[in-house]
This record gives structure tokens, sequence and C-alpha cells, in this order.
């Protein structure tokens, strides 16, 4: 499966406000990003077409692995 990645911009001052205060928040802070993208993702893509990128992701990784469709 590619991957893309997403840069984004949030104040150095809050950051470091969660790293301070939740320094459990702020080590998993990318996988909280990832789940609410997640989300996202479900929200706004159709169902059909969900079901569509999906199993053309788990073909290619059968294809990259040597196995078959």
């Amino acid at each position: 499966m590619k991957l893309d990645k997403i840069t984004v911009n949030f104040s150095s001052q809050k950051l470091q406000a969660i790293r301070l205060l939740k320094p459990e928040l702020y080590d998993g802070i990318e996988k909280m990003l990832q789940e609410q993208l997640d989300k996202l993702y479900v929200r706004a893509v159709p169902p059909l077409t969900r079901e569509y990128i999906e199993k053309k992701e788990k073909d290619d990784a059968d294809i990259q692995k040597g196995g078959n469709k």
C-alpha cells in the first residue's frame, strides 16, 4: 500500500502545553491523528467506494507478497 505524508501546522505553544501537561497524549499524537483520519475517511467516502479501495489495497499487497488475487 502506498502512503502519502500529511503535514499539519499547529501552534508551538499549544503543542508544548500538551507535551508538558499530558505527555501520554503527546506520545500517542500520531496514532490519534491517524484514527481521526480513518473516521473522516469512513464519513466522507461512500461504502461501495471504500469496498473497492480496500479490495484494491488487499490485491496490491497480495501481488507484492507474490500471492494470487
